[in-house]
């Protein structure tokens, strides 16, 4: 019990990026001929619509059959639009799966017997597959209520007519039908999580990283934030000297120091060998203190071994509303990861800071501090300098925060 509590929460509060899933739609061609199934669905409804004006046993009063008609009319536009135009928007994802919704309701309550409305039950489970699969939990419980208050409304004349049987059939079919898209759902967040987890560390992935940041970053909120990239030294020398079994056991040990040491809501991941990355929701100053501090849990010796890390560390620019296209996690993550390098090239287990904006292109290096071993790391320098740069905004200023030791 308190394990399904603990999933559904999770499904809950989880993020969603649509734009996500459609670009992994269309990267394998599939988004044309699904867009055109949808289409083709469609047409069931103003199909449904005009059949009920037209059939013997269809609404008599003039109010009904020309709302039946202007139904058939927005059907028609409705899949006339998912056939012709583009794939929509988030926005627009929505607002058709409204219409949709809205309409499948007003036919079916316009339209007397149970046969169309047992089809328009069947065609509202459809559309909550639909967004099970591309929005939000939020969005699909919305659905979801929606579809349960149109199953009441339709059995509504059944319990005036005396047919108790019939409506309660119907409300209690319905209410089984809409538990699953939330289980489809669920299923594929679980899967979606092991896709984009590195199987090793249960870290995320990097395909998990761009998953996440993707959705944290597109929200002015989110800022500022700033990109750790972290390399194990010398890790080659652990796999040589105790074996690969060894080298996956610090692997693990190193991902559980990162998730330890990491501030709430940190976005953690292994980047790919012996390569992590870290967002955190701080600034440039903030995330330095973090970054030593990771610097030295992964130092703790683990057994026998003992492995320091060089750390690469970047301010996130903010989103360029003039250059859409540039994606501020990406060019962070290239600021860092140029850090991370001159780190290891200078002996490793150190934190070097770089401050990038996107239109600077002029590069300078500062050394701020420099740590004896063991000594405490000052800070103050380093505030002072990352003010500095953030005043000039004409400079990238790069700090060695730590005395490296030197390759034994």
């Amino acid at each position: 019990m308190v394990v399904g509590l603990r999933l559904f929460r999770e499904w809950w509060r989880e993020d969603f990026d649509y734009q996500w899933v459609v670009e992994a739609i269309a990267a394998r061609s599939a988004l044309g001929l699904l867009k055109t199934a949808v289409g083709l669905c469609g047409l069931a409804a103003p199909i449904i619509a005009v059949l009920s004006v037209l059939s013997p046993t269809g609404p008599t009063d003039s109010a009904s059959r020309v709302l039946l008609w202007l139904l058939a009319g927005v059907g028609v536009l409705w899949c006339a639009r998912w056939l012709v135009g583009p794939w929509p928007t988030e926005r627009a994802s929505l607002l058709l799966t409204g219409i949709a919704d809205v309409s499948i309701t007003a036919v079916c309550a316009l339209s007397p017997g149970y046969v169309v409305r047992a089809v328009g039950m069947m065609m509202l489970l459809i559309i909550g597959i639909y967004v099970s699969a591309l929005h939000s939990p939020k969005m699909l419980v919305g659905q979801t209520v929606w579809s349960l208050l149109s199953a009441c409304l339709l059995a509504a004349p059944l319990f005036r007519g005396g047919d108790t049987t019939s409506a309660l059939i119907m409300i209690l079919g319905m209410a089984a039908a809409v538990m699953v898209p939330p289980g489809l759902q669920i299923c594929y967040s679980l899967l979606r999580g092991d896709m984009l987890s590195d199987p090793l560390t249960r870290l995320l992935s990097r395909r998990g990283l761009d998953y996440y940041s993707a959705i944290r970053f597109a929200r002015p909120a989110s800022f500022p934030a700033s990109v750790m990239m972290i390399d194990l030294d010398r890790f080659k020398a652990i796999n040589d000297t105790y074996g690969h079994c060894a080298g996956d056991e610090v692997l693990v040990r190193t991902a559980d120091r990162l998730r330890r040491v990491a501030p709430p809501k940190s976005i953690v991941s292994r980047f790919g060998g012996e390569e992590f990355a870290i967002i955190v929701g701080l600034s440039l100053a903030a995330a330095l203190e973090v970054a030593d501090r990771v610097r030295g849990a992964i130092a703790e010796p683990i057994g026998p071994m003992t492995v320091t890390a060089s750390i690469g560390l970047a301010p996130m620019p903010a989103p360029d509303a003039q250059n859409p296209t540039c994606d501020p996690v990406r060019v962070a993550i290239a600021s860092a990861d140029e850090a991370m390098y001159r780190a290891k090239q200078q002996g490793g287990n150190a934190v070097l800071l770089s401050d990038i904006t996107a239109s600077e292109t002029l590069h300078a290096r500062t050394t701020v501090t420099a740590r004896p071993e063991g000594g405490a790391v000052s800070s103050k320098a380093v505030r002072s300098e990352i003010s500095a740069a953030e005043d000039r905004r004409s400079k990238i200023a790069r700090t060695l925060v730590g005395s490296p030791r030197r390759p034994r």
